[in-house]
């Protein structure tokens, strides 16, 4: 890195706030790659023309950013950031901001994303995913009687679909969803006859994926996800979920 690539702070708006910005932006626009390390603290304060609390400040929010990672008695080093490095904040804030979003909310959301996403798998899913497609759906039918069990399979039914796709954004995109709720589906798969309805609509979406059929796939889905809709609204007025559960699902029409 040139010497002079940061620029002295102006005095106004917080110190360490303009610092990050700036290491964040070097970073972000590949002036800096993954692996390479920071100038030396000392330097940094000459640079930008600051003390070294308010690098160091700096250094650990963008270190909570996934940005920079510190090697103790070596330095500081960009770090590269990983799919599920963005899959994890998402994840965490749809947990952290459940008592605002609503289920109507992030079915909405399924609605949009899962319909193409099993159009896209219809057309381009290999034979070794639509196996363990299968796979999930048949763990599914023999754990019908247990509703932890049945929610994990059924959501991992969806996700494994998504990489079908064979496009790595969307199970990026769908992952932290599926986490979020994981509790919701558990709650509705203890309703009668829910379980079976479950997998008759996996079972729909299966056999188009498997006929290469994306309009009926993407129809399945549609009505998969306006059932799960359904039924898990159902569940949330039938039991509300404890003030310790992973999400604290808001029914909208509250």
């Amino acid at each position: 890195m040139e010497r002079n690539s940061f620029e002295q702070i102006q005095r106004g708006e917080k110190l360490s706030v303009q610092v990050t910005e700036q290491i964040e932006h070097i970073i972000l626009s590949g002036e800096i790659h993954p692996g390479e390390k920071l100038p030396p603290e000392r330097e940094l304060c000459q640079q930008f023309g600051v003390s070294r609390t308010v690098i160091r400040e700096a250094v650990r929010v963008l270190e909570a950013k996934g940005l920079l990672t510190s090697k103790g008695g070596s330095g500081t080093y960009v770090r590269a950031l990983e799919p599920e490095d963005v899959s994890s904040s998402l994840g965490m804030y749809l947990s952290t901001q459940s008592h605002s979003i609503s289920h109507d909310d992030l079915m909405e959301v399924r609605r949009v994303l899962e319909v193409k996403v099993a159009a896209f798998a219809a057309e381009r899913a290999q034979p070794d995913s639509i196996d363990e497609l299968r796979d999930l759906l048949s763990k599914m039918e023999s754990v019908v009687g247990d509703s932890d069990a049945f929610a994990q399979y059924d959501l991992e039914f969806h996700v494994t679909l998504a990489r079908a796709t064979g496009n790595e954004i969307f199970a990026l995109l769908l992952d932290p969803f599926i986490d979020v709720l994981y509790e919701a589906r558990r709650m509705a798969s203890k309703l009668e006859g829910v379980p079976e309805e479950a997998i008759e609509f996996h079972r729909k979406i299966l056999e188009r994926v498997e006929a290469r059929d994306p309009d009926g796939a993407a129809e399945a889905m549609a009505m998969h996800i306006e059932q799960a809709h359904r039924v898990t609204k159902k569940a949330i007025l039938a039991n509300s979920p404890s003030a310790d559960t992973v999400l604290d699902i808001k029914d909208s029409a509250e």
